[in-house]
């Protein structure tokens, strides 16, 4: 808090002039009689801790206190001092001194809360602001307002955001404008998801009276941000972390939170952008790094992702709105990338471990056991997942596909089309869906649930694929060649795509064109039986018996 503006402004005006007009302050005081004028070190003391220079203000509070040791009040400013410079136990010695010469100093009180709460010794903290404020005694150049606000910033520390929002007011009754109570107070208001609130209580801290003590009005624009992301006003948080960021580019929490509005838009690239720039702060941060994680296996960056994964798990424990279980269930995705699949599997067990009640790690483990084909494990994880989340719509697509492997195609269908009740535009439930229809012979509404994945996903390599092999199933062998050409394009190197192609080029009786096809599918995958199949086929077709 600053003093009060008129003795600042005189103050001020006479060290200007002490420098300016040396001999006619020199004719009034002597240098010599300076250093023994007590009022003269406690008032540069006061000033020197205002502007910054807390070195040399230290240094100030020292000769006042050699002039006066007895003096309580420049024992708490000597404490204050001690604080900025981070120098804890000196601090908390200082207001100790302080308060044997006066009990009722409430300021050197709170500035030893505030050094317990540096120290995270929270309890004593917040029982030592309480006292200042029941003693209310000498605030020296301060006023209670200081304590209130200590005391809310503890009470937010230990989860009591409403006690806190009552601290906050109490601070505000004293001080209406100041910016960094009403930061604070938008940031419990964010906490309890009361929204609206919150945005209010930041939009008059930016109003306010600009002192924002050690943060900035970034911290005020994040809060901010925080607020609109609770409201899915996904744009209107970008351009809070923005003006955040355009004020302290490297609060690499600022740069996380843009990173999870990214990430939530599924703009995954610029996500994995704002978690770098987070990193690249602090290396060692576990929630950017587990965000990178993530991003990298949506991009299907494997060796990459799991590098991070593991960095998240061994870095600074700072997760924020992530958690560790996240990090090992995102190392199981990178490592089932890699088809490592027992490592992904003891990765995601980690995770279930950790974490019981995460639907998402039970969903995913149900999918890793259907690639190990243990399908009655990998069906009993989905359906732990559904029963944690039921409108989870990736645990339903996950348990179709275990049910179809298991034969129950009916089952399947209605997982299938029970995702898409909770998700109507996700692609892979209709192209798996497709599939299962299929199975079932219903072909016009095989290609009719296909082409519905397509319309949501144009850049689907399994929907063009299926789609494929649907039209060969219809006899529509020109279609079918187009579909192909379409996952070729996505996949070039495709065994299965040329296999396919290669099949309508049979039925379309193009011989030596389908032969050629056969031979390159077979040259990727020397045991695709079905590729074998056909090209003998084709080759006695292509040759006729004498």
């Amino acid at each position: 808090m600053q003093p009060n503006s008129n003795w600042f402004g005189i103050q001020t005006l006479a060290l200007i002039l002490w420098v300016s007009s040396a001999p006619v302050l020199l004719a009034q005081k002597s240098f010599q009689e300076r250093l023994k004028d007590f009022q003269y070190w406690s008032d540069l003391c006061n000033l020197q801790t205002d502007a910054g220079t807390y070195e040399e203000a230290v240094k100030s509070c020292e000769g006042a206190i050699s002039l006066k040791r007895k003096n309580a009040g420049i024992w708490a400013d000597y404490s204050g001092a001690l604080l900025k410079l981070k120098k804890f136990p000196e601090a908390i010695a200082a207001a100790d001194k302080s308060l044997q010469l006066d009990a009722k100093t409430s300021l050197a009180i709170t500035y030893k809360c505030m050094a317990f709460q540096s120290l995270a010794r929270y309890e004593e903290a917040l029982d030592t602001c309480t006292l200042a404020l029941k003693v209310d005694g000498n605030w020296g150049r301060f006023s209670p307002a200081i304590a209130w606000r200590q005391r809310g910033i503890l009470l937010s520390r230990q989860t009591q955001y409403e006690q806190a929002i009552i601290a906050y007011d109490r601070t505000l009754l004293l001080e209406p404008q100041d910016s960094l109570t009403l930061a604070y107070r938008c940031e419990a208001f964010v906490r309890l998801k009361q929204n609206e609130a919150a945005i209010d209580s930041c939009d008059r801290a930016l109003a306010g009276n600009g002192k924002w003590g050690d943060k900035s009005a970034a911290f005020a624009w994040t809060n901010r941000g925080q607020a609109h992301r609770q409201l899915d006003a996904w744009e209107k948080a970008i351009a809070d972390y923005d003006r955040a960021i355009d004020i302290d580019p490297n609060d690499p929490m600022t740069w996380a939170a843009e990173g999870l509005v990214f990430e939530n838009l599924a703009r995954f690239n610029e996500s994995l952008t704002s978690y770098n720039r987070a990193i690249a702060i602090n290396q060692k941060f576990s929630l950017a790094l587990a965000g990178r994680c993530a991003m990298l296996n949506q991009l299907e960056q494997y060796k990459e992702a799991l590098e991070a994964c593991d960095g998240a798990i061994q870095g600074d424990g700072n997760w924020n709105e992530k958690f560790p279980a996240q990090a090992w269930n995102q190392r199981a995705k990178a490592l089932t990338g890699l088809q490592k699949y027992e490592e992904a599997l003891a990765s995601v067990n980690r995770a279930v471990g950790m974490t019981p009640t995460y639907p998402e790690a039970w969903s995913d483990r149900g999918a890793i056991l259907w690639y190990l084909q243990k399908y009655e494990a990998a069906l009993d994880s989905t359906q732990r997942a559904i029963q944690l989340n039921p409108n989870y719509a990736k645990a339903w697509l996950n348990q179709g596909i275990i049910l179809r492997a298991m034969g129950q195609q009916q089952e399947a269908l209605k997982a299938y089309d029970e995702a898409l009740r909770l998700n109507p535009t996700d692609s892979d439930a209709w192209v798996n869906r497709a599939v299962v229809l299929l199975d079932l012979g219903q072909l016009s509404a095989a290609l009719s649930s296909v082409d519905n994945g397509l319309q949501y996903n144009p850049q689907s390599f399994l929907g063009w694929y299926n789609k494929g092999v649907i039209l060969v199933k219809m006899r529509r062998y020109e279609n079918a060649l187009v579909a192909y050409e379409r996952a070729a394009k996505i996949q070039p190197n495709s065994a299965n795509v040329l296999t396919g192609f290669g099949i309508a080029l049979f039925f379309l009786e193009r011989y030596p064109e389908a032969v050629s096809t056969l031979q390159a599918a077979l040259k990727l995958d020397p045991n695709l039986g079905l590729a074998q199949e056909a090209l003998k086929t084709a080759m006695e077709r292509q040759t006729p018996k004498n």
